[in-house]
């Protein structure tokens, strides 16, 4: 009788266990859409934290016209005012990475308009933790 009610819970347990692991583990990768802004140099949030693996999409929204680059991905798009530009990709790299704004200039001086890239600016970071 003892023997039949062990294995009974033996059993019970290798039902359950998996079970209780997997409702408490991170779960696979996730689609994320996350909106920033890029007002006055600066990113808001300023951190962006995701987990590996996950699909993310910025949508960046911008007061400036220039350069939005994220270093480690090597992901760069030009953005401008009244314009949402949608940045994918798969965050497979753990780590901290820079995110970087080039804002544009507009010269009229001389020769007609042209257009230059200031100097980079770090304006937050994306934070990449393991799955």
């Amino acid at each position: 009788m003892r023997l039949v009610k062990l294995v009974t819970s033996m059993l019970g347990l290798a039902v359950v266990m998996p079970l209780i692991v997997a409702a408490c583990g991170g779960g696979g990768p996730e689609e994320l859409d996350i909106s920033v802004k890029v007002e006055q140099e600066q990113l808001r949030p300023e951190t962006l934290r995701v987990k590996q693996g996950d699909k993310v999409t910025l949508r960046i929204d911008t007061d400036d016209p220039g350069e939005f680059h994220l270093h480690g991905y090597d992901i760069e798009r030009d953005v401008s005012p009244r314009r949402v530009v949608d940045l994918y990709f798969v965050a497979d790299a753990t780590g901290r990475f820079k995110i970087t704004f080039h804002a544009e200039e507009v010269n009229t001086g001389g020769e007609g308009e042209h257009k230059e890239k200031e100097e980079e600016l770090t304006i937050g970071f994306l934070e990449v933790r393991p799955r």
